[in-house]
């Protein structure tokens, strides 16, 4: 099984995996050949055909910042193709905001029959319409990069803004422990920030901008 979510993450967490998605989803799971992913079985047992609550369709605009992130990415993997390095940072980021959309997805899916915790969407749903913005704008400014130093500036700009504790949040908003107990979602932002800081530090070790704050901001919220 491919994706964010493997088989052997499953068969570290039978029981939560059951009573969240069912015994059959379980072994699907164990089974799936490798070529399938998760999220597909999920689709395939009707999990996502629920009736759209409040809660669900702020899950699906979070859903919608982390895949217009992976879009602003994949073009900066495209604008600096010539160099294998700075490629490959902008297409693991893409990636990895995939994997962010396919994790929100799967806290979609388990809500189906866990649901979610009062108020969960309270602190935060106020940021979504300025992120929103936010995100539109960072998607002009990518059209605009002329240089390697813009194009990490504007990561750090969008991994600054209050995506990734959106992100956090929504995973916290479901009432599974499939979203709270398995390694994929639990790690998921540390992953993502100690990339970037990694990566900027190693690319541009003179940029203005310290990508170090980032990594002290989110281990502070965590």
């Amino acid at each position: 099984m491919i994706g964010v979510i493997r088989a052997r993450d499953v068969l570290f967490h039978p029981f939560t995996t059951i009573r969240c998605f069912g015994w059959r989803t379980f072994f699907r799971a164990l089974k799936a050949d490798s070529d399938i992913t998760f999220l597909s079985l999920l689709g395939d047992a009707h999990l996502f055909e629920s009736a759209e609550s409040e809660s669900a369709a702020i899950m699906r605009r979070c859903i919608a910042l982390e895949l217009r992130a992976k879009r602003i990415y994949e073009n900066l993997t495209r604008l600096f193709s010539r160099s294998p390095a700075e490629a490959r940072f902008f297409a693991v980021l893409a990636q990895q905001e995939q994997e962010h959309a396919d994790l929100l997805d799967i806290c979609l899916a388990a809500s189906r029959r866990l649901g979610w915790r009062h108020g969960c969407f309270n602190p935060w749903r106020d940021y979504l319409p300025g992120l929103e913005q936010d995100m539109r704008e960072a998607e002009y400014a990518a059209s605009a990069v002329d240089d390697l130093n813009d194009a990490l500036r504007l990561v750090v700009r969008i991994e600054s803004s209050e995506i990734n504790l959106v992100f956090r949040g929504a995973l916290n908003a479901g009432r599974s422990a499939f979203t709270r107990c398995l390694r994929p979602f639990r790690e998921a932002i540390e992953t993502h920030i100690n990339f970037i800081v990694t990566e900027i530090s190693r690319l541009a070790p003179d940029l203005t901008i310290d990508p170090r704050e980032l990594r002290a901001r989110f281990s502070c919220s965590a």
